[in-house]
């Protein structure tokens, strides 16, 4: 799979804070912690991704110029992701009409 000319990494470091989150199956944030705007995105996700190791889970890998990774251990999966807005906050915009 090829990635379009001119994309840009999502893991860049930006001016703006960004959320590490693990989410389960069904998208619901089971953890997630703010990273202040000039952190190192892609030494945060790496961080985890080690965390996780050590703890008995499988990690993929990062893809390049994405933002997460998947995790499984027994029956559970996850998914860790560099997001954009806090979790609670785009929860609750969600279901708003």
């Amino acid at each position: 799979m090829s990635t379009r000319p001119g994309r840009l990494d999502p893991l860049e470091k930006t001016g703006e804070p960004r959320w590490l989150v693990v989410r389960d199956r069904m998208s619901r944030a089971l953890e997630f912690r703010m990273l202040p705007g000039g952190s190192d995105l892609r030494a945060a996700i790496a961080a985890k991704q080690v965390e996780l190791t050590r703890t008995g889970w499988r990690v993929d890998s990062i893809a390049r110029k994405c933002a997460f990774f998947f995790a499984d251990r027994d029956n559970d999966r996850v998914c860790v992701s560099v997001e954009c807005f806090e979790p609670e906050a785009a929860d609750v915009r969600r279901f708003r009409r």
